[in-house]
């Protein structure tokens, strides 16, 4: 299973990193953010996507997927596109397309949206295992089994259903948007910090742990951030950075 972190800067951008956006096995996309079309094709795995999966609605999560799919569009892709999301996905790409005048009967695809309710339980559809978590808007965690696993909890306070769903997994990419010594904003602001992941890690027996979400005005203290998980996990913890490349 190859993961490749194409965007990972929490919140807002910064010079050396984009909003969130993970790649796997180069046909899988979790999550657009601004910036992700031009990294496909620098990489040449633009045309290779079939599914998206979108965690919520807040800007540096999704926004991204207009320019995607108007790079579809106008490179004549016929392939067939699948979108996940929360209950509003459809609606809400289709209200933007409407606000900025898309041609969408004009596109050469499909587009299947699947949204998804799993509330507090934990649902299963294929591949990906999903659940809600902990956020302002509605948020969905994602696990996808292949030959290997992997989860991902988009943003999200620490919660104790982000062990369930993580059980056993390989890798584990979990927000980490502010460091241990800011737990107390993180949490007001449902995020979470490198000690709840790593704590969540431990308590779900996953092999490696990705420190992710790093909001960008503390970009100059992303060592810590690794330090800061690295104190309460025992096994392989890394740091997100735009364009690394996983492999498990």
């Amino acid at each position: 299973m190859k993961i490749q972190l194409i965007g990972t800067s929490g919140s807002s951008i910064t010079a050396n990193r984009t909003s969130t956006a993970i790649l796997i096995d180069d046909d899988l996309l979790i999550d657009v953010g601004e910036g992700t079309t031009q990294k496909l094709l620098k990489i040449g795995a633009f045309n290779k996507v079939r599914t998206i999966l979108i965690s919520h609605l807040h800007v540096d999560h999704f926004m991204g997927i207009f320019t995607f799919l108007w790079k579809k569009w106008l490179s004549n892709d016929s392939n067939p596109l699948t979108i996940y999301g929360p209950p509003k996905i459809q609606a809400t790409i289709e209200r933007i397309f409407e606000l900025t005048s898309s041609p969408v009967d004009l596109f050469p695809f499909e587009i299947q949206y699947k949204p998804l309710d799993p509330g507090e339980s934990i649902k299963k559809v294929g591949e990906i295992t999903t659940t809600r978590v902990q956020h302002p808007v509605y948020t969905l965690a994602y696990r996808i089994d292949r030959d290997k696993s992997i989860c991902f909890s988009s943003d999200t306070a620490p919660l104790e259903r982000m062990v369930t769903l993580a059980k056993g997994c390989d890798l584990l990419i979990h927000d980490c948007s502010m460091p241990n010594k800011m737990a107390e904003l993180a949490h007001s602001w449902t995020h979470s910090t490198p000690k709840d992941a790593a704590e969540i890690a431990t308590k779900a027996g996953v092999k490696k742990l990705v420190v992710f979400h790093i909001l960008g005005e503390l970009e100059d203290q992303m060592a810590q951030f690794k330090q800061d998980a690295q104190d309460f996990f025992e096994g392989e913890v890394i740091l997100a950075e735009d364009m690394k490349k996983i492999k498990i």
